[in-house]
Parts: C-alpha cells; sequence; structure tokens
C-alpha cells in the first residue's frame, strides 16, 4: 500500500491485548485517513452507546496518507472519539512530528479502548508498543512529563502528553505533543487520562511508501516554492497566527469583552504580531517538513509574567487571555497561554468560559458571596492566573464551575447565564466573529464539533485568501451577506474534511488549487482520484461524523450560534448586525437534502456509500 502503512494498531488497555487490523485499499480512499478514517473506525467498531469517559469508550489517534512524506504542511494527525464536552464527535488537530513519527512504526492509526488498572504510557516502536507504569509521571505537567520521557529514552522520541487538568476532569483538557503543539478541542485529553495514559512516546524506523516518487518530488518541490510566494504564509512565517490582528479589529473579526464590544484598539495594537516582534520574541519553530514556521518562540524577561523561553501564544490564544477578557498585556497572555500548556487546558474553551463567568459577574448573575468573595471583572488577568490553577484542579467553587465548560456551567447555574455563552452543540466559538463573515457563522452553526473555523475553508473564502474555481468557489463574498454563502459553506465543509483528514496544514494548504490536491493524493497513495471523486470522500466524511451525533442525540436544533454572539454590538463595522442564520440554514439543509430534523434522508446517505449508517439512525 501507498502512502499509508495499511496496519492499525488496536490496544484494549484493560487486558494488555494488542491486535493489528489491516484494512481494504478502499476504506483509505473513501475516508481518505484522519479525521475521515477515525469515524469510520468508530462506527464500525466503538461502543457507540459508551459515555465518552466510561472504560468502554473508544479514542483514536489518526495520521493522514500525506502524513510523513515531508511535504509542506503535511504534519498533521488527529485525535477522536466521543467528546466529553459536548457529548457528540470530538476531534481535534495537531501538527508537530507525532503524526510522522507513529507511521514511520508502522500504523496509520492507534485505537485505545478499556482503562489501565494504574497510569501507564504509552511506548511505539517498530510494529509494536509497549504498555509501562506511569505512576511517576501522574501530576505532572505537560512539559515536565516530556523532559522526563525525552531523558528517559532521546530528544528524537515525539511525546504527546496529559497534565493535571485532564487526570482532574476538565472537560476541555487536551494533549500536548512535545510542548509546542496542541490537540486542543472537545477535551481528548479528558478521555485519554480517563483510560490511565498519561502519555505517548513514538520512535520508528519505517519509511513511507510513495506510489510514484519522481511525480511526487516534482509536485512537492513545486508546492514548497507556492507555499513561499504565498502573501498568507510569509505573513504567517514572519509574525505567526496573530499578523494581521489590527486589521481584523477594525473589520469587526476579532471579539471582545466576551463579543459585547464591537472594536477595542488597545488590545489589537498592544497583542498584535507586530508588539510580539517589539516585545517578547525570540525566535520561530515549525512542523514536520513544513517552510511556513509560523509558531512563535516567546521570553517574558521580568515582572509578575516572567517565563522561560518557550512556545509563544497563537492568535486564538492572544485574543482569548486578551481581547475577549479586555486584558491588553502580551505578556501576561503568554503567561497564561505557558500555564495552559502546561497544565494540559484547551485555551479556547478555558478564556471563554472564563468570559463567560465575567459577563455574568458583571450581570449580577454570578455574585462573590457564593464563590468564597471571588469575583471576576474585566481586565483582572493576575486573578485568571490564579484561577487556572483552581481550574485545572478542579477545586474551590469557581474553578470547578468553570471546569465543566461554559454551556455546562449556564446550564447550572441558570438566571438568565445562557444569554452570555457563545458555543455551538457546548464548543465555545473560536475567535473570530460571524457577525462579520457571514459565512462563517453558517460554517459555526453546522460543523460537526460544535463552532469550529478550521473543520471548513470558510474563513479563508470570505477573507480571500483563496479560491476554488474548480467547485465554483470563486464567487464575490461580501462578508456581511447571504448570498452565495450556503453553496460556499457546503463545499468548504467538503474541503475541511478533506484537510482534516489528509491532515494536512490549511496554512500551506491555500496555497494550492483542489486539482494539485487530487495531483498529490494520487501521486503518493495512488488513489486515484479527480475532483468529483474527491469532493465526494469529503461529503462522505461529513455526513458520516454528523449521522454519529445524531445517534448521540444531536438535532437540527443544535445548528445554531451562541445568544452572545447572535445579540448586536453598537461599534465598528459590525454595529447592529447579525447573520441571518435562517436563510443560511434553510437553504443549507436544502443543499445538503436534511430534514427539518437535521438528518439526512436515505437517498442521500446511499448516494454515498453509507446504507449501513442510515440502518443505524433509522432513515
Amino acid at each position: 500500500m501507498y502512502g499509508n502503512t495499511g496496519k492499525i494498531a488496536e490496544l484494549n488497555l484493560s487486558t494488555g491485548e494488542l491486535s493489528v487490523l489491516e484494512l481494504d485499499e478502499d476504506v483509505y480512499k473513501q475516508y481518505i485517513g484522519g479525521a475521515g478514517l477515525a469515524a469510520k473506525l468508530l462506527f464500525d467498531r466503538g461502543n457507540l452507546e459508551a459515555e465518552p469517559l466510561s472504560e468502554e469508550s473508544m479514542l483514536i489517534i489518526a495520521a493522514g496518507p500525506l502524513t510523513g512524506t515531508g511535504m509542506a504542511g503535511a504534519s498533521r494527525f488527529t485525535v477522536a472519539g466521543r467528546s466529553p464536552q459536548t457529548g457528540i464527535w470530538g476531534q481535534a488537530s495537531c501538527g508537530g512530528y507525532f503524526g510522522h513519527e507513529m507511521k514511520c512504526c508502522g500504523f496509520d492509526a492507534l485505537i485505545l479502548t478499556g482503562k489501565a488498572k494504574e497510569p501507564v504510557y504509552l511506548l511505539l516502536g517498530d510494529e509494536k508498543i509497549d504498555i509501562l507504569p506511569a505512576a511517576d509521571l501522574w501530576g505532572k505537567d505537560t512539559y515536565e512529563t516530556t523532559d522526563i520521557l525525552k531523558e528517559r529514552y532521546d530528544k528524537r522520541h515525539r511525546v504527546l502528553a496529559v497534565g493535571p487538568a485532564a487526570e482532574n476532569g476538565v472537560v476541555y483538557a487536551c494533549i500536548m505533543n512535545d510542548k509546542a503543539h496542541s490537540a486542543g478541542r472537545t477535551g481528548m485529553g479528558t478521555v485519554l487520562a480517563s483510560k490511565n495514559v498519561k502519555a505517548l512516546v513514538a520512535r520508528g524506523s519505517g519509511k513511507i511508501q510513495i506510489k510514484d516518487p519522481e511525480a511526487f518530488k516534482a509536485l512537492a518541490q513545486s508546492y514548497r516554492e507556492q507555499v513561499k510566494e504565498s502573501i498568507l504564509c510569509q505573513a504567517l512565517g514572519s509574525m505567526g497566527t496573530a499578523a494581521n490582528m489590527e486589521a481584523k479589529m477594525f473589520e469587526g473579526d476579532v471579539p471582545s469583552r466576551n463579543w459585547g464590544l464591537g472594536v477595542w484598539e488597545e488590545g489589537a495594537e498592544k497583542l498584535s504580531g507586530i508588539a510580539m516582534m517589539d516585545t517578547i520574541l525570540t525566535g520561530s519553530h515549525t512542523c514536520y517538513g513544513c517552510p511556513v514556521g509560523c509558531k512563535r518562540v516567546v521570553k517574558v524577561e521580568e515582572g509578575p509574567y516572567q517565563m522561560e523561553e518557550g512556545p509563544g501564544p497563537e492568535y486564538e490564544t492572544l485574543a482569548g487571555f486578551g481581547t475577549l477578557i479586555m486584558n491588553s498585556s502580551i505578556e501576561a497572555a503568554s503567561k497564561a497561554n505557558e500555564i495552559c500548556n502546561r497544565l494540559g487546558m484547551d485555551t479556547i474553551s478555558c478564556a471563554a468560559t472564563i468570559a463567560w463567568a465575567m459577563d455574568c459577574f458583571e450581570q449580577g448573575i454570578l455574585k462573590a458571596e457564593d464563590f468564597d468573595g471571588l469575583e471576576l471583572k474585566w481586565g483582572d488577568i493576575d486573578k485568571v492566573i490564579k484561577l487556572l490553577y483552581d481550574i485545572a484542579a478542579n477545586r474551590g467553587k469557581l474553578g470547578q464551575l468553570l471546569a465543566k465548560g461554559s454551556r455546562a456551567a449556564a446550564r447550572e447555574v441558570g438566571g438568565g447565564s445562557e444569554k452570555y455563552l457563545t458555543d455551538t452543540k457546548g464548543l465555545e466559538a473560536p475567535m473570530h466573529d460571524p457577525r462579520c463573515y457571514f459565512g462563517l457563522g453558517l460554517n459555526y452553526a453546522v460543523s460537526v464539533r460544535g463552532a469550529c473555523h478550521v473543520s471548513n475553508l470558510a474563513l479563508w473564502v470570505e477573507w480571500g485568501a483563496c479560491e476554488y474555481p474548480e467547485i465554483g468557489v470563486d464567487k464575490n463574498y461580501v462578508g456581511q451577506s447571504v448570498e452565495y454563502k450556503s453553496d460556499m459553506c457546503v463545499k468548504s465543509t467538503d474541503l475541511g474534511c478533506i484537510t482534516n483528514s489528509a491532515c494536512w496544514c490549511q496554512f500551506p494548504g491555500s496555497a494550492l488549487t483542489i486539482t494539485q490536491w487530487v495531483e498529490l493524493f494520487n501521486a503518493v497513495a495512488g488513489y486515484d482520484y479527480d475532483i468529483e471523486s474527491l469532493m465526494a470522500a469529503g461529503a462522505r466524511i461529513f455526513y458520516l461524523q454528523r449521522c454519529l451525533n445524531h445517534i448521540w442525540g444531536a438535532t437540527a436544533q443544535d445548528d445554531r450560534l451562541g445568544e452572545r454572539i447572535m445579540t448586536p454590538v453598537d461599534e465598528g463595522m459590525i454595529a447592529g448586525v447579525v447573520p441571518d442564520m435562517d436563510t443560511l440554514l434553510k437553504e443549507f439543509y436544502e443543499m445538503r437534502g436534511l430534514g427539518e430534523d437535521g438528518r439526512p434522508s436515505r437517498a442521500v446517505l446511499e448516494q454515498y456509500g453509507l446504507a449501513e449508517v442510515a440502518d443505524r439512525l433509522g432513515v
């Protein structure tokens, strides 16, 4: 087999039994790899009745057919299962080097079931996995754990680790890869820790077999040059993901004061990529084989937020622990990022949940006397930094409340607190505002894992960063308009399913045409795709993941934006504006063949070879 190893490791942690599945090549062609392959494995082999943190649940780590080839951007892998935060499809994508190393060990994916009797870590080698005791690692943060394991083996070994937040059941705990890369969203770290797994260590000697090495070499080199010439990638390389924070703040894309303020110039200026270059930036880092180098390396020399040189914050974190809570100190936001990385918490959900609480305190829904005198106010970053430790430890009245995530916390608090939520399906929105880009709002609403800007390509398209004339995604997409948006959403969602299943970073990926995507898949894996069959694979993955959500109880009522986002603000370019979700959803449902309950028809599912899914769903 080419591109893929054709082997899936399945490890029952309760018994210690390891088996190796060998999948038919057609499964890869139909589901690509990564997130698509994970959904297929979960549907076919998982206990769909199992609760997310039960012993019977399944956690899957999967790479894509391009992972490990050295092609720019093909470094990623997916961690997937049922989310403890949302109760539906959980999916987290991560860059770095682990995906490459797992494939060099001979596995396209690793399925974990059961629960170890005591804390363990997993050592992946050439077509083998050893289960080793981790009692000495339990309770340590992700940086300490990574350092210990790299010293125990060597620095060439790649490490995934969870921190205290996952061990203590914080529903949005993440998995850190070599300190600098995060499988951040939907609580996959919590699932891993619930199985008593502290870490995975991988080092293999295998090589990826390429179908047409000469064609791939030429395509990869041409692609690398396109990436280097891309204005977007150049900006990401020089200033990181916060490169255009100031410009996007003026457009209305950057949320402030828990999405209640249309413009906050001070925050954007002091938290931008330029500001980081002028203050705390010391260097950059990259993922396997990528020329972009968007990862920031920072150091805070002195003061209350002093930190050693290490991984810096992404745009999402700078906005989350910056503009969202009205903190303009880039040093403080970087410190919050380091703490969340060490403790193993998704910075988007953590910051959004804290911002929700600040709004509720301001409105009098939450009261200091109910939380041992503790109250959160806008801009009080020092109190937030202290609170992060309570959240990760799941201790104290406020820490325990916020460890549940904003949706569950609001359900517990009541009193109108739901008006200040920004989630879709229980997953807090990332830091891009649908009141600025209506297509993004639709994609948040219908995203299978909850509010998400990387499960689709809508944001890049509406920004004008890429277009795909091969499939008609080449219109004049006016941000605050519904025109063409539903069609764009359908197609950009399928494209997102393709990139997340190929485990292909959307940053360098934005520089290519779909025709080039097809050429690369065929040169590497011999999938014999054309544009139509590639797009069909993306649609098939979308429908399968959506149907898993319906099996777990999701309905059309879950395709919505948080009330706070659907509340107009008074300032800036988004003043008085909210997306027309009724029109967008109606059109999307019609284009997708979804009924009023949000479920796809049997005819649609059978069109994509999902008759068994239709049977399970009862349509």
